[in-house]
């Protein structure tokens, strides 16, 4: 549930405090309560339990601003997810999971007064998983992993897998349609190869997660008002990402990152040395070591040595115990240097040796049957060439991501000037 902070200087202001004391900011001249910034707060130090509320609330406005900037620039022309959740159900997830954590003893009380064990006594029977039609609905056409034809869809959204009711609300059904659309396309391709535990499992995850959206619609202890911000605060942190994402600023490694690409590709080559000058040690790397390897013929040896270095030997006592035996070799201390061709693979494994310590025993690829501990003592260390295709991919990514962030903080205090933000500290 963390939240990313990005507040411009001089882009927001504290005022004279507002009619209401539970106002604890003003956006578009909307109040946002100290009610709704306790829940928040409470996700938030799930991950970092010192944080302060005045930060949590400045990073409130700006995932607000953020997720209002995705909508209006980038939500039109931005393809839903093909493998994870739909928008909808991440709200909903979402939601629930802010909810466990702001009112875990609430949702506890609440099934205790019932007298429920757990939320699935809502369920009035079983899920219906062994008839025939819903394997002919889940059976997928020919080609395909997932998905339904217009026939299956049709009938999935009137086949109802479960009945379940809460407390005070009216009964509720769960079709098929419904729990496949809420699942991720991992789940969906187990729901195609009728894997009923699965389907069951996602049956009872669903109506858990109802019931904790049930308790926040109906027995939180918000106004209205509130929970329109909760469920906006939701999605804007949806739209926050989204946002990152198009403007090249997403950290998630799996996610492609073309404006990035672009931006880094038109840094000149005399920002890169300069970068290069400034940060040169971001770019050390080892050019030698001074290492000794004792080479073992069979797996047994290998394992052998693996237990006594455990039990605090060192190269010399294995090079003693094992001796003379066929197969075994010793090479004394000798450097090993960048760009060496005889055993390039034992040179770059080398180079990531801890001097002084002895690695266990490493198989050498190619398929020999032959293992060598290895010693390194000493390490010399330099500089990658300023010139070098390493340095200019690290240096120009680096000056793109400062670029796109000034971007970034550009356009959110620009936001945040005509949203006219307001804060009241004293109201926390």
């Amino acid at each position: 549930m963390a939240l990313i902070m990005i507040v411009a200087a001089g882009a927001v202001a504290a005022m004279a405090a507002p009619a209401d004391p539970e106002t604890v900011a003003r956006v578009d001249g909307k109040p946002l309560s100290a009610r709704v910034l306790t829940v928040f707060v409470a996700a938030a130090r799930v991950h970092e339990p010192d944080i302060d509320e005045q930060r949590v609330l400045e990073n409130l406005v700006d995932v607000h601003l953020m997720g209002e900037w995705f909508r209006e620039v980038y939500a039109a022309n931005t393809p839903p997810s093909r493998v994870g959740y739909d928008r909808a159900t991440l709200a909903r997830r979402d939601l629930a999971a802010l909810t466990r954590v702001a009112w875990r003893a609430g949702l506890a009380e609440t099934l205790a007064a019932w007298e429920w064990p757990s939320p699935l006594r809502a369920l009035s029977a079983p899920p219906r998983l062994d008839d025939p039609a819903l394997a002919a609905m889940l059976t997928p056409e020919p080609g395909l992993r997932t998905g339904f034809d217009a026939a299956q869809r049709a009938a999935a959204e009137q086949w109802v897998l479960a009945h379940y009711r809460f407390p005070g609300a009216a009964p509720r059904t769960l079709t098929l349609a419904q729990l496949y659309r809420a699942q991720n396309v991992a789940l969906k391709t187990r729901f195609h190869n009728l894997d009923r535990a699965a389907i069951n499992g996602a049956v009872e995850d669903y109506v858990r997660r109802a019931f904790v959206l049930d308790w926040f619609e109906r027995r939180s202890p918000l106004s209205d008002a509130d929970r329109d911000w909760i469920r906006q605060l939701v999605l804007d942190r949806q739209d926050q990402r989204a946002l990152l994402l198009a403007l090249g600023l997403s950290d998630d490694p799996h996610d492609d990152n073309p404006l990035l690409a672009e931006v880094a590709a038109a840094i000149p080559a005399r920002e890169i040395l300069r970068y290069y000058q400034y940060h040169r040690d971001q770019f050390v790397r080892v050019e030698k070591v001074r290492a000794a390897r004792l080479w073992l013929p069979t797996p047994a040896l290998a394992e052998d040595a693996r237990r006594r270095l455990a039990d605090g030997a060192t190269l010399e006592t294995l090079r003693a115990a094992y001796g003379e035996q066929d197969g075994v070799r010793y090479q004394a201390p000798a450097w090993l240097a960048r760009g060496g061709g005889e055993d390039a693979w034992l040179t770059g494994f080398a180079f990531t040796r801890t001097p002084g310590l002895t690695a266990p025993p490493i198989r050498a690829p190619g398929g020999q049957d032959r293992w060598v501990v290895v010693r390194v003592d000493e390490r010399v260390e330099g500089y990658q060439a300023a010139d070098s295709e390493s340095v200019r991919y690290q240096a120009s990514r680096a000056l793109a991501r400062t670029r796109l962030r000034q971007h970034l903080e550009t356009g959110l205090a620009r936001r945040q000037n005509a949203a006219a933000v307001r804060f009241y500290p004293e109201a926390l």
